[in-house]
């Protein structure tokens, strides 16, 4: 698969990488590059090792080893294949798609090609759900939603919509020339042999369910009227909607991102109704699990909007009752977890109702560290005015407070569970003392050139460095200097080659040229320039020549005399000498004249 080279060069010069990945996570500067908590899926760290260099145009995750240019980057975060992430990076710059020269094999393309009708039939299914709003037996199902207090607004924005009958959502999409199979395939249309091929959501409420790059990808459903089975339905689960990789209003969270940058906290809600409801009262940055158990998935998703989670579930939900696997899911990830504790078993809607939006906030003003929310439920759940009680909180207790690695924190916890239990702080102490302790986080590696650079290697970045960036006093010949890393020595081959074959050198040509086992490396050269001032530069630039030629002659001074003791022949060793004597003479002259 192959697009023109200067096609892909516009794209990567028009698409920032720096700017394309601060949209994905938090970026910090950090002397020549920006780092951050790696983004990518499937790793979650709690110290930031992903570096971006903005003058290669490169990214580089010393935690899970994965790199490369803005295309891999966009393809590893959205789970693209290679022509998508260049088509979503073009829309992106504004540039037009020139012709695809595919060389994939067909299995590939029937699979894209089945994926993009399943898209396809989701979002007609959007429309025709939309549409059915203007007939009048939908008057009761948007009764139902003013009735709550949502306003035509708020509909319109989350593409609000009605099943009112079973058969009609089928024949439409038949009539726009979809396959029954496909309409099957991707959950809309259920089938079996009495009832024939009908709406899986039929006589609903209907809410799309969008992922984050704008595409419907399945729907929830909600009854107006009381019936002896479930309220809610979501479509199945297919290979475009599944459910624990899924956040509802994730795009809604992605666009205030971009209006906003970072946002300081997004709420975590159980389902679509109260999202939307948080947004009807001004709450926008709130996400629904959907009903299912936080995973690693969504961890990640939430990671790259914000670093404070709010969990609001309803008050009689699991998540009151102590199951805090999800929420530690969350922790892990490095996010800072707090528990909203909503009264009377209500749910975030009728607090807003009942009690108004200042309610709510105050709420969220006073949610409670995850920590200290474990200690609470704790207390709730056992009876400490019993032995057996007390022991099991004390016992609990203590484990919730070696997961601290915080000692003043722990002093303060210890402090609460003696006010409950009636045990000394002093006895709680001791025991927390003899549990085995948390295991430390592993730290991310990080690297720090003053400290791991010796003297030549400094000045052999330095020179790369110079030649990449095309500073002007970069002027001596890379085919006479030897480096003393086999890396470096191919950088300035390559650089070296492209100078003599007429070609542009930049960072991000360099880049592009070398796998991700150089990008370490090319990370050190390009950011080694930021710890030499402007005007200090072309000295330094010519001190580096010096060393490097020095060290060569050096060596090659040593390996002669090696040489020299090793010869028996009188005329082999008068013409060695003569090649050592040269050496010498071209080393003090280096010394006192400096570079040639």
């Amino acid at each position: 698969m192959a697009f023109d080279n200067s096609f892909i060069e516009q794209l990567k010069s028009k698409n920032d990488i720096v700017e394309v990945v601060s949209a994905y996570c938090q970026l910090e500067r950090r002397g020549g590059s920006f780092w951050a908590r790696c983004p990518l899926p499937g790793h979650m760290e709690k110290t930031p090792s992903f570096c971006v260099n903005q003058a290669g145009q490169f990214y580089y995750c010393f935690g899970c080893s994965r790199g490369g240019n803005v295309i891999n980057f966009i393809m590893e975060m959205e789970n693209l294949p290679y022509q998508e992430a260049v088509k979503l990076l073009a829309d992106r710059a504004g540039l037009e798609m020139p012709e695809y020269k595919s060389v994939s094999d067909d299995k590939a393309n029937q699979a894209k090609e089945k994926r993009q009708r399943q898209l396809n039939i989701l979002l007609e299914s959007a429309r025709f759900y939309v549409s059915n709003l203007s007939k009048p037996e939908a008057e009761p199902y948007i009764n139902y939603m003013l009735g709550r207090g949502f306003t035509k607004k708020t509909l319109r924005t989350f593409g609000i919509g009605v099943s009112l009958d079973y058969k009609s959502l089928p024949k439409h999409l038949e009539s726009l020339g979809f396959s029954y199979e496909d309409m099957v395939s991707c959950g809309v249309v259920s089938h079996n042999d009495q009832t024939g091929y009908t709406d899986f959501e039929a006589k609903r409420l209907i809410v799309p369910i969008i992922d984050n790059m704008g595409s419907v990808i399945a729907f929830g459903g909600r009854v107006i009227v009381k019936v002896d089975h479930g309220k809610y339905k979501n479509t199945r689960e297919t290979n475009i909607f599944i459910k624990n990789r899924t956040l509802y209003n994730i795009n809604g969270l992605k666009a205030l991102r971009r209006e906003q940058g970072a946002l300081p906290y997004v709420i975590m809600v159980e389902g679509y109704m109260d999202v939307i409801a948080l947004h009807e009262a001004g709450f926008k940055n709130a996400v629904a699990s959907m009903g299912t158990s936080l995973t690693v998935e969504q961890a990640r998703m939430l990671q790259r909007y914000t670093d404070t989670v709010i969990i609001s579930y309803d008050g009689d939900s699991a998540g009151q009752k102590a199951t805090f696997r999800g929420l530690q899911i969350l922790k892990d990830a490095g996010l800072d977890v707090k528990v909203l504790s909503l009264p009377d078993g209500l749910d975030p809607d009728e607090i807003i109702k009942q009690r108004g939006k200042d309610a709510y906030q105050a709420l969220i003003d006073e949610a409670l560290p995850l920590i200290d929310y474990k200690l609470k439920v704790l207390a709730a759940r056992f009876d400490v005015s019993t032995v057996d009680g007390k022991r099991k909180y004390v016992e609990n207790a203590l484990r919730v407070i070696a997961e601290s690695d915080k000692d003043f924190e722990r002093e303060e916890l210890l402090k609460r569970v003696s006010e409950v239990s009636r045990i000394t702080y002093e006895s709680l102490k001791r025991d927390l003392e003899k549990s085995p302790q948390k295991p430390q986080a592993e730290t991310a590696p990080e690297v720090k050139y003053e400290q791991t650079s010796t003297a030549i290697e400094k000045a052999e970045r330095f020179i790369l460095f110079a030649h990449a960036f095309n500073l002007p006093f970069a002027d001596c010949d890379l085919t006479e200097l030897d480096f003393s890393d086999k890396k470096r020595q191919a950088i300035a081959d390559y650089i070296a080659e492209a100078l003599d074959s007429g070609k542009q050198v930049t960072p991000s040509a360099v880049s592009g040229a070398f796998d991700n086992d150089y990008i370490n490396e090319l990370n050190e050269i390009y950011t080694c320039g930021d710890r030499i001032s402007l005007s200090a530069r072309e000295k330094y630039y010519g001190d580096s020549v010096k060393a490097v030629k020095k060290r060569t002659l050096e060596l090659q001074i040593e390996q002669l005399k090696e040489y020299f003791s090793s010869l028996n022949d009188v005329d082999e060793r008068k013409q060695a000498l003569e090649m050592l004597n040269k050496k010498i003479k071209q080393l003090k002259l280096l010394n006192t004249e400096g570079t040639k």
